[in-house]
């Protein structure tokens, strides 16, 4: 069995500040066999971050779609902000990857919202069911609840933006060969889940000011 970390930040977004090769130190500490590194609209980070530790680094990206926020793994190209979800799905598809909702529920960011996964179906891969850093625990219940009504699988997100949560959340599965191997082992995973604290919110405000006051990425790794 492998623990996965399936939605982490780098400072290639503009809310995180954590280097590449400390994100790969931490995932080393905590015991994660495999990380999504899913920063929002950007990829580099994450291809940057596989070079360093391919063995480890699953690529991928939270695009902002028209209409939330969606998880796209295992791609190697960009799925550019502000697509439909429709377009980010094939897009993603077509390059091999798999695609699932961010955060489905959560009213406070940018999730795709009921009638919108409802809709998209099975379209999508999967739905994150628990993310750690979601304010009100009765939309990842309902999230839950939706993913088995729809029947997809559901992964648990730490939806790390500072280094000491990576791990908070994690999915325990036997490994895969494939993407499409990924979500048949996906269905028989277990969720380890736990909530962040508030705080860690602040840390992302402080982060996005610290790229406002003109943060360099590309210098940091």
């Amino acid at each position: 069995m492998i623990d996965l970390e399936l939605h982490s930040h780098t400072h290639y977004s503009r809310d995180s500040l954590n280097k590449l090769a400390d994100v790969v130190r931490a995932c080393r500490a905590a015991g994660i066999d495999r990380i999504a590194i899913t920063d929002h609209s950007e990829i580099r980070g994450a291809l940057r971050a596989r070079e360093l530790a391919p063995d480890l680094v699953i690529v991928g990206e939270e695009v902002k779609t028209t209409q939330g926020d969606l998880l796209c793994l295992f791609i190697h190209e960009l799925i550019p902000r502000g697509v439909t979800p429709e377009e980010a799905i094939a897009r993603v598809h077509d390059q091999g990857g798999i695609i699932g909702a961010a955060h489905p529920l959560d009213t406070w960011r940018a999730g795709l919202g009921y009638d919108n996964v409802a809709r998209l179906g099975r379209q999508l891969d999967f739905l994150e069911v628990f993310n750690a850093r979601t304010y009100e625990p009765d939309k990842n219940d309902a999230a839950n609840a939706l993913a088995h009504e729809i029947g997809l699988p559901g992964i648990a997100g730490s939806d790390a933006h500072l280094l000491r949560e990576i791990g908070t959340c994690r999915v325990r599965m036997r490994d895969y060969s494939s993407p499409q191997d990924f979500l048949a082992a996906l269905r028989e995973a277990t969720l380890a889940t736990r909530y962040s604290s508030s705080l860690v919110h602040l840390g992302s405000r402080l982060a996005a000011m610290a790229h406002g006051f003109g943060f360099d990425q590309e210098k940091r790794d």
